[in-house]
């Protein structure tokens, strides 16, 4: 676990080890949400095709057999 200070200007500096496996650069945006007493941050894609990239394999994970399943219906 990492852990980071809040400077007296609100900011926190991310671990470089943190930096390097998120490919986190300067100039980069991150999401950063709040919810019950957890602070999420998160690296924004670059572009909607990223963020569509990034989440393809769970929208098109077992696509095949549903598309299988729907032709059967047809052909029943």
């Amino acid at each position: 676990m990492s852990l980071a200070k809040l400077s007296s200007k609100a900011q926190i500096v991310i671990p470089a080890p943190i930096r390097r496996q998120l490919n986190i650069k300067p100039g980069d945006k991150l999401e950063i949400t709040a919810e019950d007493n957890v602070i999420t941050i998160r690296k924004t894609p670059q572009s909607a095709t990223d963020a569509l990239d990034a989440c393809s394999d769970e929208i098109w994970e077992n696509y095949e057999k549903e598309l299988d399943e729907a032709r059967n219906k047809w052909t029943a």
